[in-house]
């Protein structure tokens, strides 16, 4: 298992989430993806940030009391977002995992984010690893 690395399981389609993005349209990516978080990038496709539903829930909350207007992902992402490299092993992945909360995390190649992996294909890959193993 320790050469199966997270380029191999990765999701090269995901959401292009950018700065200027409206709340809205972040949701509906996000639920498109079916997934909880994505990687925001500029347009290098350099890592800016990250979002995730946690982060867009407070201006959801603020909005059913106040309308403050549009608010874009630059005002709710965080910085500086974990990533991983896409040459990094999935084990030395799952480890930093046990250590760390996310369950989506982008995947750099030389800078620029090419795909992400979630702690479930994480979770698949060992699987198949364990049943192999297993006999």
């Amino acid at each position: 298992m320790s050469k199966v690395y997270v380029r191999d399981i990765m999701s090269p389609d995901f959401p292009a989430l950018t700065a200027e993005t409206e709340l809205t349209d972040a949701i509906s990516l996000l639920q498109k993806h079916h997934l909880i978080g994505a990687p925001v990038i500029d347009a290098q496709r350099h890592l800016v940030g990250f979002i995730s539903e946690q982060q867009l829930l407070k201006p959801l909350l603020n909005s059913s009391y106040f309308c403050d207007g549009k608010v874009q992902v630059r005002d709710l992402l965080a910085t500086p977002a974990l990533s991983v490299e896409g040459a990094t092993t999935v084990v030395d992945l799952a480890q930093r995992m046990q250590q760390n909360s996310p369950k989506v995390y982008p995947v750099l190649n030389d800078g620029k984010v090419i795909g992400i992996v979630t702690r479930s294909q994480v979770v698949a890959a060992l699987k198949e690893s364990y049943l192999s193993c297993a006999g």
